[in-house]
C-alpha cells in the first residue's frame, strides 16, 4: 500500500467534469496514467508514488469511471481520445508518457497516432491491438455482475472469485475504490452503467483494430507491453507481430490477472523501471 498521498483534482474538458490524482513534482516530465474498462484512477497508486521522483505522475478517472461526471455524450472510442488531448491542453502539458491499463491502452495508442509529438514513450497493460482467439471465444459467455451489494464484504468476495493474484488488502481497497455507498447501506458502482451494457468494438471491430495496428506500426515513439501472465486477452502470436511491425516494441510478462498493477504493484514496478529510467 502506498504511504504518499496524492492531491485529488477535478477538471472540466469537452463538458465532462473528471477527477483525477496528482502526485506532484511539477516540472518533471508528465507521466499520465488511465485505467481500464470499468476501473478507476487508484489501480495506479503504488506505481505513482514510485515513479513520482522522477515524473510528474496524473492518474485520470476517465469519463464515466471513478469520481468523474457520467458522460451524455457517449463512451466511444474517440472521446476518450478527445478528453486526453483537453486534458493535455487545459494542464499546459505539451508532451508526456502515456500509461494505460486495458481500455486506457486502446486509448493511449489512438491519442499517440493522431499527435504522435506529445507522446514521449507509452506503456500497454495486458492489452493490444486484437484480443486472442480464446479470450474473444469466451467474450459473450461471460456473467453479468450485480449492479448492487449488500456490503462491501459481499464485493470483495465476488472479486476475489475471479483474481487469486492480488493481497486481501489490495483486492479490498481496488474494490472499494469503484463503489460507492448509497444512503440506505448498499454498494452500487461508481461507473456509468451504460459502460457495463455497452459494445465494446475494440473486440471485434475490424476497422478499429486495424487502427490500433497501424498505431503500432506508425508511431517511432517506445511502446512496452506488459502482460499479466494469468490473462487471456493478449496471446504470444500477438506479441511477435507486435515485434515484428513496431519500431521500437519490447514485451514483458509479470505474474498477474489482467489488471496488473492490482494484482502485483511491486512487480509491475520492476518490469518498467528500466523502460521509463527509473533506477531507484
Amino acid at each position: 500500500m502506498t504511504t504518499v498521498k496524492a492531491a485529488e483534482k477535478y477538471i472540466t474538458v469537452n463538458g465532462v467534469r473528471l477527477h483525477y490524482l496528482d502526485w506532484g513534482t511539477s516540472g518533471k516530465m508528465p507521466l499520465i496514467c488511465l485505467h481500464n474498462h470499468g476501473g478507476q484512477a487508484h489501480i495506479w497508486d503504488e506505481f505513482a508514488e514510485s515513479m513520482s521522483s522522477r515524473y510528474h505522475v496524473l492518474a485520470l478517472d476517465q469519463r464515466g469511471h471513478g469520481d468523474s461526471q457520467w458522460a451524455e455524450t457517449g463512451y466511444e472510442r474517440e472521446r476518450f481520445v478527445e478528453d486526453i488531448h483537453a486534458f493535455m491542453d487545459a494542464l499546459s502539458i505539451q508532451k508526456a508518457v502515456l500509461v494505460g491499463s486495458s481500455m486506457g491502452g486502446w486509448n493511449s495508442l489512438l491519442y499517440a497516432h493522431e499527435h504522435p509529438e506529445r507522446v514521449q514513450r507509452i506503456i500497454l497493460v495486458d492489452i493490444a491491438p486484437e484480443p486472442s482467439p480464446e479470450f474473444t471465444a469466451q467474450w459473450g459467455t461471460r456473467p453479468a455482475r450485480p449492479d448492487e451489494f449488500a456490503s462491501l464484504e459481499a464485493a470483495v468476495e465476488l472479486a476475489r472469485q475471479g483474481n487469486q493474484w492480488a493481497s486481501d488488502a489490495r483486492l479490498r481497497s481496488d474494490t472499494r475504490d469503484k463503489l460507492r455507498q448509497r444512503e440506505d447501506g448498499t454498494w452500487g458502482w461508481k461507473a456509468d452503467p451504460q459502460l457495463s451494457t455497452m459494445r465494446l468494438r475494440d473486440i471485434d471491430d475490424a476497422e478499429l483494430i486495424q487502427r490500433y495496428w497501424k498505431a503500432v506500426e506508425e508511431l517511432s515513439c517506445p511502446i512496452m507491453e506488459v502482460r499479466g501472465t494469468g490473462s487471456i486477452l493478449v496471446s504470444d502470436d500477438t506479441i511477435r507481430r507486435m515485434e515484428q511491425v513496431g519500431k521500437q516494441f519490447t514485451a514483458v510478462d509479470v505474474e498477474a490477472g489482467h489488471v496488473v498493477t492490482v494484482d502485483n504493484p511491486q512487480g509491475f514496478i520492476e518490469a518498467t523501471r528500466t523502460f521509463l529510467d527509473v533506477t531507484s
